[in-house]
């Protein structure tokens, strides 16, 4: 029996992601897939586009276990393996194409922002189901955004989890 590349989850040390990619890509012949976002930061006063991490201390690789375990393992950088060679857990294809169609063509970052100023949201989830906003910002790179609600006369700026909005 023939065995067959699976995708595993490698966790790294804290920012060593690209680290252990590029060192898994030079030295082997295993797929290595490490998808990233960029997201606007405040610095210094001013906004920084920003390429980060989408899943921070996690790279995905492509490999044969057991027989490639070591060569990923021991790869400078790398804390472990999820799942150790022993409890084997793997990653289904479909999900790691689900991930890789949201990246841009031209420079393969996933589009981390979904809604554009004074967009028109409904919130779909929470206290404040089904009620209608406006898309006013993105208040940090962890997925809080700021909606602006009119209720009876009164104008309310709220801030929820971007996954809990929806575009009319």
């Amino acid at each position: 029996m023939q065995k067959q590349r699976r995708w595993h989850v490698i966790q790294s040390k804290p920012h060593q992601e690209e680290r252990v990619a590029a060192q898994l890509e030079e030295q082997t012949d295993i797929e290595v897939y490490s998808p990233r976002i960029e997201v606007v930061s405040l610095r210094k006063g001013g906004k920084v586009k920003v390429v980060k991490p989408l899943f921070p201390s996690y790279v995905f690789v492509r490999m044969i276990m057991p027989d490639e375990w070591k060569l990923v393992t021991y790869t400078r950088g790398v804390a472990r393996l999820i799942g150790g060679w022993q409890e084997e857990s793997w990653i289904d294809d479909v999900v790691m194409d689900a991930i890789k169609a949201r990246e841009n063509e031209k420079d393969r970052l996933i589009n981390y922002y979904h809604f554009q100023p004074r967009e028109s949201v409904v919130i779909r989830s929470g206290p404040l189901k089904d009620l209608y906003g406006i898309f006013e910002r993105y208040v940090d790179d962890r997925g809080r955004v700021r909606i602006l609600l009119s209720l009876i006369g009164y104008q309310a700026s709220v801030e929820l989890e971007a996954e809990e909005l929806e575009r009319l």
